[in-house]
């Protein structure tokens, strides 16, 4: 009868022992979802900017290759004699298509990343970028042509003096 009472006794200890585990890993809880929640998302964050700049790299990668593949297509159709111009003519048209449909898959996949993390994070503010930033590009072209245009006035207002 006594082992049945110590039983008893230490049967309510666990219990006790349990009860207090579980209302301390009730408090926890909250603050590691929270933790793990946010560890989460900076991973995600982190995957779609990983994402996004190797689209960048891709479309880089395309561009290249919308000058060199038809270039040699087109290089093939010259050399070669009159029976086999219409296989060239028609590789160098079916690659400039596939480049184009492959650049636009990327950029429309990268679009769509950029548009469902601006949905996760809430951010309606944010807009999304394009892969390649065209804009930058853009000035430092107009940069260019402007020191090319001042150097231009100055040796022609030199010869004038002269």
């Amino acid at each position: 009868m006594q082992d049945i009472g110590r039983n008893s006794n230490k049967d309510s200890n666990m219990d006790n022992d349990m009860n207090n585990n579980a209302n301390n890993n009730v408090n926890e809880q909250p603050l590691s979802d929270d933790k793990r929640l946010l560890e989460m998302y900076d991973k995600l964050v982190g995957y779609e900017k990983t994402i996004h700049e190797q689209n960048q790299k891709r479309i880089k990668i395309g561009l290249r290759c919308i000058y060199i593949i038809p270039l040699f297509f087109l290089v093939l159709l010259m050399i070669v004699p009159d029976s086999s111009k219409i296989i060239f003519l028609v590789l160098w048209i079916v690659s400039l298509f596939a480049i184009a449909v492959y650049l636009i898959g990327v950029e429309y996949v990268d679009y769509k990343l950029q548009e469902k993390m601006n949905e996760i994070s809430g951010c309606d503010v944010q807009s999304v970028s394009p892969v390649v930033q065209i804009e930058d590009r853009v000035q430092e072209i107009a940069e260019r042509v402007e020191q090319r245009f001042d150097t231009m006035q100055q040796s022609t207002g030199e010869d004038a003096e002269q």
